[in-house]
């Protein structure tokens, strides 16, 4: 198990991260994100706490935003040299998310002498498990603390083989406040399969099997994730799970050439 993953400079924001979550439980409009922290309505909640944040992260998160309103605002409050990555923001609401990951469930069953276990609080073996899969096949994985739910309640799905080996696995997160805009919101991803075993849905049903569970326990109203514009696989995979795009980006804003996931 790693407590926290990536270059110097990610693993530092991520502890910056972790040591700020008790200010950020109290700020609607801050999200510890594991990875990297991101703001909501920056223009109404203001500049000033981001600019901080920032200077000592090298690197912040806005989701579902507009692109050019969002890169206009990092340019004029953080600056010309900030990178600004943008992923594609599908949402989906429970019911056309729910509908859709159970033909997704009932259409694609688990191989033969495979298990299905969820993850809340899970040990560090597992945790270790779940990270070297997530790193093996370009997913850049979350922190040990934040996958026990230490942080915000985060549940992962593990898909083991007749041999007990992780094979696939996905995660849902209620990492919004929930007094702000998206508090009812889960944020799901994290997808990965062994690439031994690509090409035959598991990442379909893992990200279809984690929305369920993730429904069941936190009774989210809608779902979201994200997906890079350049992955169809990937994209393919989420609209089978119900949801769509609608002109929305994710933006990770950087100083370090970090690739958060592919």
């Amino acid at each position: 198990m790693t407590d926290f993953i990536g270059s110097p400079a990610a693993i530092a924001a991520q502890k910056n991260i972790r040591d700020r979550q008790a200010q950020t439980a109290l700020t609607p409009a801050w999200v510890n994100a594991a990875r990297v922290m991101a703001f909501l309505e920056p223009d109404k909640t203001g500049w000033d706490a981001i600019k901080q944040i920032a200077a000592q992260d090298r690197m912040v998160g806005f989701p579902l935003v507009n692109a050019d309103e969002m890169r206009a605002g990092i340019r004029q409050n953080l600056g010309p040299e900030w990178d600004t990555r943008a992923w594609d923001a599908l949402v989906g609401d429970a019911d056309q998310v729910l509908a859709a990951c159970k033909t997704v469930t009932a259409a694609a069953p688990l191989p033969e002498d495979s298990t299905v276990i969820y993850h809340d609080r899970p040990s560090d073996v597992e945790i270790t498990e779940i990270q070297t899969l997530n790193a093996a096949t370009g997913v850049s994985p979350y922190p040990a603390y934040f996958m026990r739910s230490e942080a915000v309640p985060v549940l992962t799905v593990a898909i083991k083989d007749a041999r007990n080996r992780v094979v696939a696995t996905a995660s849902a997160t209620m990492r919004y406040h929930p007094d702000c805009t998206l508090g009812r919101y889960v944020f799901a991803g994290m997808v990965s399969v062994t690439p031994a075993l690509r090409g035959k849905g598991l990442g379909k049903l893992a990200n279809a099997l984690v929305l369920r569970e993730s429904h069941r326990r936190f009774n989210w109203t809608h779902a979201t994730e994200n997906v890079a514009s350049d992955n169809p696989v990937s994209r393919a995979m989420i609209r089978s799970c119900g949801l769509t795009a609608g002109g929305l980006v994710s933006i990770a804003a950087s100083t370090t050439g970090e690739n958060l996931t592919r």
